[in-house]
C-alpha cells in the first residue's frame, strides 16, 4: 500500500510539469507553423515576438531562442538599408546568445552563429568581410565536429564555396559536391524532436537546379 502511494505522489507531482510541457510543444509548433507559412518578411517578423514570449516563459529551452534568431538573420540578409539590417542583427544577437549559454555544444547553435557572421559580412561586404570571414569558417567547422551528419551545416558549407572566387577555391565546380552531400545529409536526417530546425532542403535543391550542367572533375 504505501509503495503504491508513493507512487502516487509521484504522478501527481509530475502533472503540473508534463502539462506544460504539452502547452509548449503545442504553442511552438503552431509558432513555428506561421513561421514557416509566413508570406513576406513583415509576417515572419510578426513571429519573432511570438517566439521571445516562449523564450521568457521558458528562460532553459533554446529553441525558441533559436527561431527567434533565425529570423532576424534572415530578415537582415533580406534588408537593403545597411542601418536596418544592422539593427535586426543587434536584436538577433540577443536571442543568439542565450541560446548559445544554454546549448554550447548544439551543432545547429553554430550553423546559426555561421548565418549570423555571412548577415554581418552582407551589411559591407568591402570592410566586413575581412573582419568576419574567419568567424564563419571558425563556426562551420565546429558545426561540422560537433554534428557530422548536420545538413545545414553542409548546405551553408556550399553557399560559403559558391560565393568564394576561384582563386580561393570556391566557384559552381567547388560548391557542387559540397551541396550533393548536403542533399544526401538531408535525405539520411533524422530527428525526433518536431520543433527541431528543418530549414535548408528547399534551398539546397534550388542550388543544385543551377549547378545542374556544371561537371564535377574527378580527384585523382
Amino acid at each position: 500500500m504505501k509503495k503504491i502511494l508513493f507512487l502516487l505522489m509521484i504522478i501527481l507531482v509530475s502533472l503540473p510539469s508534463m502539462s506544460q510541457g504539452k502547452k509548449y510543444q503545442k504553442g511552438m509548433l503552431k509558432a513555428i507553423e506561421l513561421m514557416n507559412d509566413a508570406a513576406d518578411p513583415e509576417s515572419s517578423l510578426q513571429c519573432v515576438t511570438t517566439f521571445e514570449e516562449f523564450a521568457q516563459k521558458y528562460p532553459d529551452q533554446w529553441i525558441p531562442f533559436y527561431y527567434a534568431s533565425q529570423i532576424l538573420i534572415i530578415a537582415s540578409l533580406e534588408e537593403s538599408d545597411p542601418a536596418k539590417s544592422d539593427t535586426l542583427l543587434v536584436r538577433a544577437k540577443k536571442s543568439l546568445d542565450k541560446a548559445s549559454e544554454l546549448a554550447p555544444e548544439e551543432s545547429e547553435i553554430h550553423v546559426l552563429k555561421a548565418l549570423y557572421y555571412i548577415g554581418m559580412m552582407s551589411v559591407d561586404p568591402a570592410t566586413r568581410g575581412p573582419e568576419y570571414f574567419q568567424d564563419v569558417t571558425w563556426e562551420l567547422d565546429r558545426a561540422k565536429e560537433l554534428g557530422p551528419e548536420n545538413p545545414r551545416a553542409a548546405f551553408l558549407d556550399g553557399m560559403m564555396a559558391m560565393n568564394l572566387p576561384d582563386y580561393m577555391g570556391g566557384g559552381p565546380a567547388a560548391a557542387k559536391p559540397i551541396f550533393l552531400d548536403a542533399e544526401k545529409k538531408f535525405n539520411e536526417f533524422q530527428n525526433n524532436d518536431p520543433l527541431w530546425p528543418s530549414w535548408g532542403t528547399d534551398q539546397v535543391k534550388e542550388e543544385l537546379e543551377k549547378l545542374k550542367d556544371i561537371e564535377i572533375e574527378e580527384k585523382e
